[in-house]
């Protein structure tokens, strides 16, 4: 079979076969090149992150930015110059911790000598433990107690005049181990503003006796 010269041409130049005509980017090189750039944004993204965790930056945003329900606010620090409510624990450098559990004013006392009209008995119930875990047993005596009111007078502990069952005496507390004694004062009945005072040492905690 055999074509004309001008029908070969023809053929030629509509099937795209001639070197010289132009021709487009591929569309596959163009989804090629958007990857490549969105891999290397995420990479850029992951290595931000990593240097902010790293350098805590982190919790410095979180610090800057202003948070729905507040600020948070920071846990403050435990004055162990302040008196210790009812109830509640106050604890010693040297690993012991005292709780007042109960106050009974005035305490009726059967037997022994008479009081003055001014005067009244206290008894002041506390538990001490000794929360280290390990050693040797810690000792408490009640001559580290001592009373004290608003009216400036100071209260020595259990008076020889009254004697009643479970009166803290010098004892040992293992670790781990708490027990529970008795304390009795002799005040003026006026008296008001009663502390109790526990010295170790150097150290002093105050425990509130009354609300």
């Amino acid at each position: 079979m055999s074509f004309s010269r001008e029908s070969r041409y023809r053929n030629v130049v509509s099937t795209g076969d001639y070197s010289g005509a132009p021709r487009g980017v591929p569309p596959m090189l163009i989804v090629g090149c958007l990857a490549l750039v969105l891999i290397a944004c995420c990479g850029m993204s992951g290595l931000f992150s990593g240097l902010v965790w790293g350098a805590g930056g982190v919790d410095k945003v979180t610090r800057g930015a202003s948070l729905p329900f507040g600020q948070p606010s920071a846990t403050p620090t435990l004055d162990k110059n302040a008196p210790v409510p009812l109830r509640r624990a106050g604890a010693m450098d040297n690993g012991l911790e005292l709780t007042v559990i109960n106050v009974q004013r005035p305490l009726k006392v059967q037997g022994g000598a008479p009081l003055p009209a001014d005067q009244q008995f206290i008894l002041v119930t506390v538990q001490i433990t000794n929360t280290k875990k390990t050693g040797a047993a810690i000792a408490v005596s009640p001559t580290a107690f001592q009373a004290k009111g608003d009216g400036g007078l100071a209260y020595e502990t259990n008076p020889k005049t009254v004697t009643i069952p479970n009166l803290l005496t010098d004892v040992g507390i293992a670790p781990g181990k708490k027990i529970e004694a008795e304390l009795i004062y002799q005040i003026a009945t006026d008296d008001s503003g009663l502390r109790l005072l526990w010295k170790i040492g150097n150290q002093t905690r105050t425990f509130a006796l009354e609300k």
